[in-house]
């Protein structure tokens, strides 16, 4: 599974270079969830979400800490497997009914063995988001080829570079992705981006809707990985 491994090392390169030790260390919430693009929801329960967000500020609270710890220790995947943490706490607080049950499938299909295909699918989620303002520059491409290494096996190699190639299809990308796996790979996408433009935002908004993932879920992924909610 030499794909999962180039997907890994790709996710620690993109979250050490948002500096999420740096933005999250002694800050809690509150220097996580402050600032970045927003979009105004269409659905019942997101503006209260997106307030009751403001309010989860303790200083103990490290999210994004542990999704480096996660990814190293058990890949993508592992993000999704614990229901605590900010997830699970902001389905308490606004009472998300229908959420649960898409938790659960992403739960499962976090404790099947990763394939290669899903580790295809969530490469493709994290290169199209890395293009959402355009394009990936020469500088942006040589970057996520160093970080997964020249020395890695020759067919990931040519993956990639096919990926960096490709066009940016979301609606595509979502009609690929079995229903289990759609949590995992727009967080996939998420971990990219600092979600601090409209296009990111947009481009997430996309990618979202194609997967059928309610907004509240959506809303749920984001704080979970340290961001605030992407709709308000």
């Amino acid at each position: 599974m030499s794909l999962m491994n180039t997907l890994t090392k790709l996710a620690l390169g993109y979250a050490a270079a948002r500096g999420v030790d740096k933005l999250s260390k002694g800050q809690g919430l509150a220097g996580l969830l402050g600032g970045g693009a927003q979009l105004k929801g269409s659905e019942p329960g997101t503006a209260e979400q997106a307030q009751a967000a403001k309010a989860l500020t303790g200083p103990a609270a490290n999210p994004m800490q542990n999704i480096m710890s996660q990814i190293q220790q058990g890949g993508l995947g592992a993000l999704f497997k614990d229901q605590g943490g900010l997830m699970a706490m902001a389905g308490s607080v606004m009472g998300a009914a229908g959420v649960s049950g898409m938790i659960d499938k992403a739960n499962a299909a976090a404790a099947q063995p990763q394939t290669e295909e899903a580790a295809h699918l969530m490469l493709r989620a994290m290169i199209q988001a890395a293009r959402a303002d355009g394009h990936i520059d020469e500088a942006e491409r040589k970057r996520i080829i160093d970080t997964v290494g020249e020395d890695a096996p020759p067919e990931d190699l040519a993956t990639l570079r096919a990926l960096l190639d490709a066009p940016s299809d979301p609606e595509a990308l979502a009609r690929d992705t079995p229903e289990p796996l759609r949590a995992q790979v727009y967080g996939a996408a998420l971990l990219t981006i600092t979600v601090d433009t409209d296009e990111e935002a947009e481009f997430l908004d996309r990618l979202g809707k194609a997967m059928e993932l309610p907004e509240i879920a959506i809303n749920q992924i984001h704080m979970q990985m340290g961001l605030q909610p992407l709709y308000h």
